[in-house]
């Protein structure tokens, strides 16, 4: 729920006034925080209004396509998605993000349409996932609050983690959010990637009267 405490939504129809001109770099920055703003909302929007299962990275294989270069990055990951979400059902959310060195791979959510392996591989919460050394050991660190790394065998363009969602899932979506903040800059043009058949949260507004009366049930 937002509440604003003066009238600032606007009725459709009603363009935004153009703002007053200033110097063009703080203007420049002033945009680009805005653009980033609207992408986290539009993200987090989406994390909380579908049942996502995972929490996704996908990297990217040298050997099979230049990770630096986001034209042929975008290209071959759009092709991947389109055919997953016609074939499987996937639903998706991701965000890109650049490794120090340039690179490009990606953070998000998927449903639960695509097989999963489990990797042998436990997460801690912090710091690499690690193998644990026998059964009775992993045994323990599950028990500890450690979570189960999957691959996804179906992503041939490099490799692949995915964490079951566990705890508070707005935590989990502010996770994802949080790249788009960091980033310099856009992949392809876009700051996030999404698709599948995605449900979009409903938006209803009240003035304050209306508001009240509704909070009271009359």
């Amino acid at each position: 729920i937002s509440i604003y405490s003066a009238d600032i939504i606007r009725e459709s129809g009603w363009e935004e006034r153009g703002r007053k001109p200033g110097v063009k770099g703080s203007a420049d920055s002033a945009d680009l925080s805005r653009s980033k703003r609207r992408a986290r909302s539009a993200v987090f929007d989406i994390a909380m209004a579908n049942d996502f299962k995972y929490f996704v990275t996908l990297t990217l294989d040298k050997d099979r396509v230049d990770r630096y270069d986001s034209a042929a990055v975008t290209k071959k990951l759009n092709v991947w998605l389109d055919n997953q979400v016609r074939r499987k059902g996937l639903t998706y959310v991701l965000v890109p993000e650049f490794h120090k060195d340039g690179a490009i791979h990606f953070h998000g959510l998927f449903n639960s349409a695509l097989a999963a392996v489990d990797s042998g591989t436990i997460s801690m919460g912090s710091g690499k996932p690690r193998k644990p050394r026998s059964e009775r050991q992993r045994a323990k660190w599950l028990g500890e609050g450690g979570h189960v790394v999957y691959n996804l065998p179906g992503w041939k363009l490099g490799f692949t983690t995915a964490i079951e969602l566990y705890g508070e899932r707005a935590k989990a979506v502010n996770y994802v959010c949080k790249y788009i903040t960091k980033a310099a800059d856009k992949v392809g043009g876009r700051w996030y990637y999404s698709g599948g058949e995605l449900k979009r949260p409903e938006t209803v507004v009240f003035d304050v009267e209306d508001f009240a009366a509704a909070a009271e049930g009359r």
